[in-house]
């Protein structure tokens, strides 16, 4: 079929119009939301080593008491201790790390710098006050709670190292034995020897970032994650 002279223009001017565009759409790219880089990571050093030192140390002599270690009156400078490096450090420690932009640090040294301030504070009130001694069943269900917020604590490192696996796997062991221990003090022995070893990796956790720091390579094993679960 012949096509007039008009026909061929509007048909020649229908493809050119589509061909011009076509291009256009499929080069055209949409803007991608990037998340600003905080200046601080760059600029400041790491809080970690400060605070799971300051955990390793505390949690490794509570529980020698736990473990029935060393002697019953012993508990007054743990205490006074914790409160300061278990409990203050650990809380400065965690701001630290929010003000790097590490969150699950941040959120991980308040909270138990928190708790080491409140064990100390009522152990304390308890000698210096009437303070009635908790009830066994609120205890439990106090180190249960916690328990569970170490459990999902422990989920967020699935994607960090080994030994910070470890930590934080061995803590909710050591705070669900301290609850079933409430009642038992074999459970409760056997407890105060898990703290001990969590403690201990902590502790070695922190010193052996502070190497790989000052060896700028990784000197002392951590065991990386290589495959991310998420």
């Amino acid at each position: 079929r012949a096509w007039s002279p008009r026909a061929q223009v509007c048909c020649s001017f229908r493809v050119s119009v589509v061909v011009f565009f076509i291009p256009m759409a499929d080069n055209t790219e949409m803007p991608v939301e990037t998340k600003p880089v905080n200046p601080h990571v760059a600029t400041t050093c790491t809080a970690g080593p400060i605070g799971l030192t300051a955990f390793g140390i505390t949690t490794i002599l509570l529980n020698f008491l736990n473990a029935d270690l060393i002697g019953k009156d012993s508990i007054t400078l743990i205490i006074c201790y914790g409160m300061f490096h278990g409990g203050a450090i650990q809380i400065l420690a965690g701001m630290w790390e929010v003000y790097r932009g590490n969150i699950f640090g941040g959120c991980a040294f308040t909270s138990y710098g928190g708790f080491w301030m409140g064990f100390a504070l009522f152990e304390i009130l308890m000698v210096i006050t009437e303070l009635e001694p908790p009830s066994k069943d609120g205890k439990a269900v106090w180190l249960c709670v916690w328990g569970l917020f170490t459990l999902l604590n422990f989920i967020g490192t699935l994607n960090a190292n080994r030994v910070v696996q470890f930590v934080f796997a061995s803590l909710t062991v050591l705070f669900f034995l301290l609850a079933a221990g409430v009642d038992n003090h074999d459970i409760h022995v056997l407890a105060g020897y898990v703290g001990i070893v969590c403690g201990s990796s902590a502790l070695y956790l922190g010193w052996a970032e502070v190497m790989n720091e000052l060896a700028g390579r990784e000197l002392c094993y951590i065991g990386p994650v290589k495959n991310k679960v998420f």
